[in-house]
């Protein structure tokens, strides 16, 4: 049994030596690299082509569609008016100062002052339903 084992292991070895291959089968096999390459480039173009329209045609039909159908859970309408808050109204008046006659540095000359009256505003009327 020894010695079978032993031949196997030599027969094993002398077929792992190189071999040339000849020029013919060369060229097959490079032209088959190559095809398998442009295969794999075809692939992947069609497959990025094909995601990218998938995601254009998603988001045109995503926003249109959620849109168009009615909402799932209803909104509830705010039940009370909002009425503008009115401002109060001033009024101002100015009161006028005489001018001095002569002018001096040492004679302080009169600011004109001016008083303001605010009128409260209306207090605004809430109106409000409830459902």
């Amino acid at each position: 049994m020894k010695d079978f084992e032993h031949e196997l292991a030599r027969m094993m070895r002398d077929t792992q030596t190189n071999t040339p291959f000849e020029a013919q089968h060369r060229q097959r096999l490079h032209a088959g690299v190559r095809a398998r390459r442009r295969v794999r480039t075809v692939w992947m173009a069609t497959g990025s082509a094909l995601t990218i329209a998938g995601l254009g045609v998603g988001l045109e039909v995503l926003p249109s569609a959620s849109a168009q159908g009615s909402p799932t859970v209803p909104h509830h309408q705010p039940t009370s008016t909002t009425v503008p808050v009115p401002i109060p109204t001033r009024t101002c008046t100015t009161v006028p100062v005489p001018i001095p006659t002569h002018t001096s540095t040492t004679v302080p000359v009169p600011i004109p002052t001016r008083t303001c009256t605010t009128a409260p505003a209306p207090i605004p009327t809430h109106t409000s339903r409830t459902k």
